[in-house]
């Protein structure tokens, strides 16, 4: 009797992105880590970044108000009208560190000599260390 192929050698036998990756090379999405460009801070100063980005970044009960109507406690001096470039920007930097880290995890990028920590300090220059740690600990849970 032939043998009828299961889902097994079907699946071994398929090409192309949906192969998954048993079939398929990792295609590394950074070539060189350390040559990032650094990101330039121009909607505010690096001290109102650091504590725009600190109230961003508050868990808890605070979390549930609009970051909008938070920040003017902490930021009086900034202007209101830059909120949403300030949001934008605090999002970018979380999502972006996630992603190096999920392309880390998948193998999409080399995981080297901490590669993670020494792309956020390229790229944004402007965080604190203590933001560049907490960063990075985000994208280590959100991709868990």
């Amino acid at each position: 009797m032939a043998k009828v192929p299961g889902s097994w050698e079907k699946a071994e036998s398929l090409t192309g992105p949906w192969a998954g990756p048993s079939t398929q090379p990792v295609l590394r999405i950074v070539d060189d880590p350390d040559s990032s460009t650094p990101d330039v801070l121009s909607i505010v100063t690096p001290e109102q970044f650091d504590r725009a980005f600190e109230e961003y970044r508050q868990w808890g009960p605070r979390a549930s108000v609009p970051i909008e109507e938070r920040w003017p406690a902490v930021l009086p001096d900034v202007d209101p009208s830059k909120y949403p470039n300030l949001k934008a920007k605090c999002r970018e930097i979380t999502w972006t560190v996630v992603r190096w880290d999920d392309d880390v995890k998948c193998g999409r990028l080399r995981d080297e000599d901490d590669v993670v920590k020494r792309m956020v300090a390229i790229r944004y220059p402007y965080l604190t260390q203590r933001h560049q740690i907490s960063v990075r600990n985000y994208a280590s849970f959100a991709n868990r």
